[in-house]
């Protein structure tokens, strides 16, 4: 196919005298950006037996091999219009350059994305990793990352929130969506990821002296689980004042942690609490001591998974006020309560919002010499997957129930509920205010061998 060009006429004489490109007296090639603005161009379409080559001398010489049936020449100032089949040599090499360095960018630029984007996935990854190993703690947990979607692949995430660590993966930037998934042996053997996908496996579990957090959480609705709280309570039956305020501090502290078979761990902790009620009512007009309990033991704990469990030996001993025997208007009979018993309790997450625990135990020593020996207790706590507030609050319900021998196995109910204030980038931090309901045997030990009841509200702190 041939399209139409205006163009300079050659002379025979011109088109009789073969040169090659350039000239003795000029051996500099022409300038290809001034020739498309002021040459005019001579294609002559020969017959395909005849010369090969047709020059120019008076032009910047200047010599075209045929192509095909044509043959071309580049001239100055004469003009003539014929029918080619092919572009010239210098256009060609303009498309070709232009359509080449379009495609040469259009490459660059896919690379430059695709780059970037893997350098962003590397980068999610690197992060992700660092929160879930400092913040929460998911040792062996594997952390894939493809255009910005977080995949967290662990056997079990234990006690620690899934609703949390998905709220703290999706705040790291270019994060589009972060998901969990639990499942046994899905860590050892994860099914294959995306090609270009970006792939962090955590730390496995190593020994660690003075560990964040504990392997088995507190039983929050237990009255004496250390902890810091203060509550006002209503007491409605019983011999112990009718409103009380209650002024607890305590923390269990892990000591040392490794791993354990099982694809566990094993930790050492430490326990201690105090457990004071004050009359708020007291004739005196200041808050009386009423009673105070001292506890501290060693627990040795266990989790695999959604399983965990301890076992402990502890020591209590039991005080009564001065001011209260002092003050009070019935005479009081002081019971020099102390024991030390040794349990073992277990606790199993059956779903991210539902736990279990139960267990066992006996006493050791005891004072006085006829205090029965067994303990039991059993518990229930329900933590809502659903937060308020931007993760900032989220509603909680714990039960927990004793019987013990020395009661002659009555059952002492404890009942919480409430609201929990949580930050979601710090994973064991919690503060709760909690409406409680009492029943049963008092756990003040001065009043262990009498019936109480009582409702209240306090806040509660755990690290």
């Amino acid at each position: 196919m041939c399209a139409r060009l205006t163009l300079p006429a050659a002379t025979s004489e011109r088109a009789s005298t073969p040169l090659q490109i350039g000239s003795n007296s000029d051996q500099s090639s022409p300038d290809p950006s001034s020739m498309l603005t002021a040459l005019r161009s001579d294609v002559l379409c020969k017959d395909t037996t005849t010369a090969s080559h047709i020059c120019n001398p008076e032009a910047r010489p200047l010599c075209l091999e045929r192509e095909g049936d044509c043959v071309r020449m580049v001239t100055l100032g004469t003009h003539a219009s014929v029918l080619i089949r092919l572009f010239s040599v210098l256009n060609s090499v303009r498309i070709a350059t232009r359509v080449g360095g379009m495609v040469f960018v259009l490459c660059l630029l896919l690379g430059i994305v695709s780059v970037t984007n893997a350098a962003d996935d590397s980068y999610i990854a690197g992060y992700a990793a660092a929160v879930l190993e400092h913040e929460f703690y998911v040792p062996g947990a594997i952390v894939q990352v493809h255009e910005g979607v977080v995949i967290l692949i662990a056997d079990s995430l234990g006690k620690v929130d899934r609703q949390k660590v998905i709220t703290a993966l999706e705040k790291i930037p270019g994060v589009v969506r972060a998901e969990v998934r639990e499942e046994a042996g899905s860590s050892a053997a994860p099914a294959n990821p995306p090609q270009a996908a970006i792939q962090e496996k955590l730390p496995k579990p190593e020994s660690k002296f003075l560990p964040r957090d504990l392997l088995v959480a507190p039983f929050h609705a237990d009255p004496r689980w250390p902890h810091f709280s203060m509550a006002s309570r209503h007491v409605s039956f019983g011999r112990e004042p009718g409103n009380t305020g209650s002024a607890n501090f305590g923390e269990t502290f892990a000591l040392y942690r490794n791993a354990a078979p099982l694809n566990g761990q094993w930790e050492l902790a430490l326990q201690a609490g105090v457990f004071s009620v004050f009359n708020m009512n007291a004739p005196s007009g200041s808050l009386d001591l009423v009673n105070a309990d001292y506890t501290v033991g060693l627990l040795a704990s266990y989790r695999t998974g959604r399983l965990s469990g301890f076992f402990r030996l502890h020591h209590q001993s039991s005080h009564l006020g001065d001011e209260f025997i002092l003050n009070s208007q019935t005479p009081v009979n002081r019971v020099n309560l102390s024991f030390e018993e040794v349990d073992l309790k277990l606790s199993y997450d059956v779903a991210s919002w539902f736990r279990i625990y139960g267990g066992g135990g006996m006493l050791v020593g005891r004072d006085p010499k006829d205090l029965k020996r067994g303990t039991s207790q059993v518990g229930v706590e329900l933590t809502s997957p659903w937060t308020l507030w931007d993760g900032k609050v989220r509603p909680v319900a714990y039960v927990d129930a004793q019987a013990n021998e020395r009661s002659n196995w009555k059952v002492a109910n404890s009942v919480m509920a409430g609201i929990q204030f949580e930050n979601a980038r710090i994973g064991d931090r919690k503060l709760q205010l909690l409406a409680e309901y009492f029943s049963g045997p008092s756990p003040n030990g001065q009043f262990y061998n009498q019936n109480t009841q009582w409702i209240g509200i306090g806040i509660h702190l755990y690290y």
